[in-house]
């Protein structure tokens, strides 16, 4: 009878363990995005880049991140400039109510650039902005998002670390009009993380897992225009 409630008693914890290690995976892959998309990588292996940065640094990063973007969305500068004409007037569909996920950030060697995606959520409401809910009907009729719901822009940045927070600049990937969180995320990864090395270009376009894309040219194009 002992052994059998202690059999019990075990079960019981090796199952909270399970629930806790399971619970502990899915936060760090889906919010901190530790876990990167590696399936079909295009990059060697003699030049990927792994580099591992503690829990409160990535957070701390994070926020930072997310406190940027925001002042870009709520003073409209680009990326997030687009709007709809409404009595004559301009509406942004990225304000103040936009929801903002920094989906992974990629760090070079010496940790002193950056590149992170980011995936923002709006209301579909907000692209019908001025119209009635017969016109949004027969607008959601042929082929736009539905009327009800939200959906989910995403872009890649770079940037630069100085004195503790980030100098950002607009990289290149972007997808719109996603239906849900993780098919944005898909295609961003994809972009960023699964292309074949351009090599027949003057200006080679590597992954973000590639060591030679942290010294690469397109840094210092965007920095010279910057």
């Amino acid at each position: 009878m002992g052994k059998t409630i202690n059999m019990k008693k075990k079960l019981i914890i090796y199952s909270i363990v399970l629930a806790i290690i399971l619970i502990a995976f899915v936060y760090f892959k889906d919010i901190f995005g530790w876990l990167e998309f590696k399936s079909n990588n295009y990059t060697e292996k003699e030049y990927e880049s792994s580099v591992h940065v503690s829990k409160q640094e990535y957070s701390k990063d994070s926020l930072n991140l997310v406190s940027i973007i925001s002042n870009r969305i709520n003073s409209h500068k680009d990326p997030y400039t687009d709007a709809i004409r409404v009595n004559e007037k301009q509406v942004f569909v990225n304000d103040s109510l936009t929801k903002i996920h920094i989906d992974s950030i990629f760090y070079s060697p010496s940790l002193n650039r950056i590149a992170f995606l980011v995936i923002v959520e709006n209301d579909n409401k907000k692209l019908y902005e001025g119209k009635t809910k017969q016109e949004a009907s027969n607008l959601e009729k042929q082929g736009n998002l539905p009327y009800e719901g939200t959906h989910f822009d995403g872009i890649s940045f770079i940037a630069e670390k100085k004195n503790n927070s980030f100098e950002v600049y607009s990289y290149g990937h972007s997808f719109t009009n996603s239906k849900t969180y993780k098919e944005n995320s898909t295609l961003l990864r994809e972009a960023c993380l699964n292309h074949l090395e351009k090599k027949n270009e003057k200006n080679p376009i590597y992954n973000f897992d590639d060591k030679r894309f942290w010294g690469s040219k397109d840094w210092d194009l965007i920095l010279s225009n910057k």
